[in-house]
């Protein structure tokens, strides 16, 4: 069973840079996917943040090529940029990874959707984004449908891709890094409802605003 790494950190300063500013002209979701090509596994390694991280930078609309090596070298660089001392520990956190992900050059700019609405506008219209949500024993299997669900006992946290909107179906797709033998060939959906309440269990969605 991967290991779930997601930390929480949430850094007031992040308030003052909301996607909501950018989505005036376009305030409501529409159905749209940004293709990933890339299915990284991060196997039995806490590293989901580098992982999920890396595949933004190999979605559309700006695709670079990642490898597991280089979510490896991401998910170590964010441990040194969280506010958790040493680097003795599991995981990290959304923020840290896109600051690494920065330094690396891979994006200038990243803001915050706080909100189902923002969030689902954002994915839809903006982009991909990085999710750091909380991990329920009913998320670690798809059901017939192809969805995830927030039942069970909580397990950790996870961070992951957000890649799509169905507004028909109300479900936000997900890209995963647990290799193609997850879900629907590494994918999984999940209901505007479950989204909306595991947002309000500190969740976060990091959107990526100028990707390089």
């Amino acid at each position: 069973m991967p290991i779930l790494d997601r930390r929480v950190e949430f850094d007031e300063r992040s308030r003052q840079y909301p996607i909501r500013t950018l989505l005036q002209t376009t305030p409501q979701p529409r159905s749209y996917t940004w293709p990933c090509q890339t299915f990284l596994d991060q196997g039995e390694e806490g590293a989901c943040v580098g992982f999920a991280w890396c595949h933004e930078a190999a979605a559309v609309p700006v695709v670079r090529t990642v490898n597991t090596l280089l979510a490896y070298h991401v998910y170590r660089e964010a441990k040194t940029l969280d506010p958790w001392p040493g680097e003795g520990y599991e995981g990290t956190s959304v923020l840290a990874g896109a600051k690494a992900m920065q330094r690396r050059g891979y994006l200038q700019e990243y803001r915050w959707a706080f909100g189902l609405d923002d969030a689902l506008t954002a994915i839809s219209r903006h982009g991909p984004a990085v999710l750091g949500l909380n991990w329920y024993e009913g998320m670690f299997d798809t059901d017939e449908t192809g969805r995830i669900s927030p039942t069970g006992r909580l397990s950790g946290g996870h961070a992951i891709l957000a890649t799509g909107v169905n507004v028909a179906a109300q479900t936000v797709t997900l890209h995963n890094s647990w290799g193609l033998s997850w879900g629907r060939a590494g994918k999984a959906k999940i209901s505007w409802d479950d989204l909306d309440r595991l947002l309000h269990e500190d969740g976060e969605v990091c959107v990526p605003v100028v990707r390089t």
